[in-house]
């Protein structure tokens, strides 16, 4: 092999190097795009859908509370008569406007969410 054909392949085989570097960038670059786009329409469809149904109404936490609500009022009152074994057990708070009113702890709490 002459000195002419050594440089020759030499300069070759570099841009042969050159040029699969180049591709293995162009993939990386692809791939990092595609995975941060799939990323951000995972997320942007996740907040959408939340989005969605807070706005119409249907928020499952509420929903959620108010079962849990209803639930333990009902429980105290199927157990109320029993554990207080005749009397009366009322907590008295005083209410804005009337006086000397009692009302039961569990339906005196009244929240209103908007």
């Amino acid at each position: 092999m002459s000195p002419r054909e050594r440089d020759a392949a030499r300069l070759n085989a570099r841009a042969a190097a050159r040029a699969r570097r180049a591709a293995i960038r162009r993939r990386a670059r692809r791939i990092r795009r595609s995975v941060a786009g799939l990323a951000m329409a995972m997320f942007l469809s996740a907040f959408l859908l939340i989005y969605v149904q807070l706005v119409s109404g249907h928020d499952p936490a509420l929903t959620a509370n108010a079962a849990r609500r209803k639930t333990a009022t009902a429980a105290n009152r199927k157990t109320s008569p029993a554990t207080t074994s005749g009397s009366e057990t009322r907590s008295e708070k005083p209410s804005s406007g009337s006086s000397g009113s009692e009302e039961s702890g569990a339906s005196a709490v009244t929240t209103s969410q908007s």
